[in-house]
């Protein structure tokens, strides 16, 4: 048992938190046989003399948990970091579902989704007229990699959206999104656009993910505008779930709208909206000067300055603080500054006071406890005041504006405008005047030339007052063009499954059943301290399924 022992050590050495995959599951396998071919030495020395063989003849039931898996992680997926010299990093699982989206759908941005999605949209509708389809120059390797790839996209997607609560499921979807359009992830945290992910082309896209029902897409209109200015267009992907069912027994269809915002339409789209979003358009038609109209605060670099001048003030040695700012945690904008909450909005609890002193002590090793504990406190402050001071200085921009554009004021949603019975003249009013001051906007906007449209929209009633706007479901169906349709679950998956191997007539998919038994095995075995020592035990069955996927690689080789 020697050589078993040493080598669940070193699995465990390289990585603790390491999950058993099938990967490594069978470099562990591979590694055991090859120390025993070498030295001639036995291996599980009382349970091998009971090991039994696969029976070849054996029939077996091929199911959906099968199909290779890829882990569904957003950081396992991103591909966001990029190092000083070089390409972006891609994580492990990215780089695979990479290489099985490139089986079938090959490369391209979001201006080749459509047809991607239909050819998906294939092997689902009709798998063995697919398989047909692939006709005779494909060798039967071939026709098998394209399905299994197949199967991969269409399990993971399943898993992805039934497995996942909204939140979680929209950060992994837009991750999936991003590498179907060989593209990156935008980070969501301090991010100065709309977009959600950027194609192959850098072109970015703002994804929405929701039930049938209540589709609706929007956000920021400032952050709309800037990305507008710069890029002259938003493409919007809005996809909506209509699904039976949950977790194993989920079944349904995930459907693909698209349209965009352009500098040209953006006034003719939101004037047509609910009036909260119209209000966002109105511009101020009356005369006044540029220069009076205050700078828009950028809420990432107000904060990082603000933090960086109160630790500075604090702290008197400067090598410290150099220190403290150098690590993402304590940049704003990044996905670690999350955890010690730099940013606006949120409340320091005092746990996060916990987490900015463990992370001190990782950057400050040198320094005490009591040192440690001191310098937390600084820093917990400092962010707490540069919080404020951002909140401070938005209302006094917001005072000067109405001060500059006193009739912005005309256009706020009014007080109680929820209670709609007791409150109707007045909100019947409000929405009869924004509808006629962006009906005026719209139309002062289309005779300008480009860069003066550009211009105007920073002058915006949406943009100067930080507005959101909102697009409900029958308004994007009316402005998208639907794309596609994918039919997902585990009983589409298991269907689609069945009649692919009668279609490429191949026992392919016994060497995934056979992983599994070896993958649940050896985790037994394992879990189980190496002490498996009765007959047919998991020791047994390890060998078994591992001499079995040996034979059936060869016969599939030749």
């Amino acid at each position: 048992m020697n050589e078993l022992d040493l080598l669940v050590e070193k699995h465990y050495q390289k990585k603790k938190k390491e999950v058993f995959s099938v990967e490594s599951l069978l470099e562990m396998v591979e590694g055991v046989y090859n120390d025993y071919a070498l030295t001639g030495s036995e291996i599980l020395e009382e349970e091998a003399r009971f090991a039994k063989p696969a029976k070849t003849g054996k029939e077996i039931k091929v199911t959906v948990s099968m199909i290779p898996d890829i882990e569904v992680s957003e950081l396992g997926w991103s591909d966001v970091r990029t190092p000083e010299e070089g390409m972006p990093v891609k994580g492990r699982e990215r780089q695979i579902l990479e290489d099985y989206l490139n089986n079938i759908v090959g490369s391209g941005g979001i201006g080749t989704l459509s047809q991607k999605l239909k050819e998906l949209s294939k092997l689902a509708s009709n798998p063995e007229l697919y398989v047909g389809s692939l006709g005779t120059d494909k060798t039967p390797g071939e026709k098998i990699r394209t399905v299994i790839s197949f199967l991969v996209f269409y399990k993971t997607l399943t898993k992805i959206i039934a497995n996942f609560n909204a939140s979680s499921a929209g950060f992994s979807f837009e991750s999936f999104m991003a590498t179907l359009l060989d593209g990156i992830q935008i980070p969501a945290s301090g991010a100065d656009t709309i977009a959600d992910f950027e194609d192959k082309d850098g072109v970015r896209v703002s994804l929405k993910l929701y039930a049938e029902k209540s589709l609706e897409v929007g956000g920021s209109f400032t952050a709309l505008v800037g990305d507008l200015i710069e890029d002259d267009k938003m493409i919007y992907l809005a996809v909506t779930k209509n699904l039976r069912g949950s977790r194993e027994k989920m079944a349904g269809q995930l459907t693909f709208y698209q349209f965009e915002f352009t500098i040209d339409n953006i006034m003719e789209i939101l004037s047509e909206s609910r009036a909260f979003s119209a209000s966002c358009i109105i511009l101020p038609l009356e005369e006044f000067s540029e220069e009076d109209l205050p700078a828009r605060i950028n809420v990432r670099s107000f904060l990082q300055n603000r933090f960086e001048e109160l630790l500075l003030d604090s702290i008197k040695d400067d090598s410290i603080v150099q220190r403290i700012l150098r690590d993402p945690h304590f940049k704003y904008g990044t996905e670690e500054s999350g955890d010690v909450s730099i940013t606006t909005g949120t409340s320091l609890s005092t746990e996060k006071k916990q987490v900015i002193n463990q992370v001190l002590g990782g950057i400050l090793e040198e320094l005490s406890d009591e040192e440690i504990i001191k310098i937390g406190d600084i820093a917990f402050r400092a962010s707490k005041i540069a919080s404020k001071d951002y909140d401070s200085a938005k209302e006094e921009r917001r005072n000067l504006i109405k001060k500059v554009v006193p009739s912005f004021s005309d256009f706020t949603k009014p007080a109680g405008s929820h209670k709609a019975k007791k409150n109707k003249a007045k909100v019947d009013a409000w929405r009869a005047d924004v509808s006629g001051a962006a009906k005026k906007s719209k139309e002062f906007y289309a005779g300008l030339s480009k860069e003066e449209k550009k211009k105007a929209l920073l002058r915006t009633n949406g943009y100067l007052n930080t507005l959101q706007f909102a697009l409900d479901k029958n308004e994007v169906v009316r402005l998208s063009e639907e794309i596609g349709t994918l039919t997902i679950g585990t009983e589409s998956l298991q269907k689609m499954l069945d009649s692919s191997i009668k279609a490429l007539n191949t026992d392919v998919f016994t060497v995934f059943s056979h992983l599994q038994v070896l993958s649940d095995s050896l985790n037994s075995f394992f879990a189980g301290g190496l002490a498996d020592t009765g007959e047919g035990g998991s020791a047994d069955a390890a060998i078994e399924n591992a001499d079995a996927i040996e034979g059936k690689t060869t016969e599939m080789k030749k």
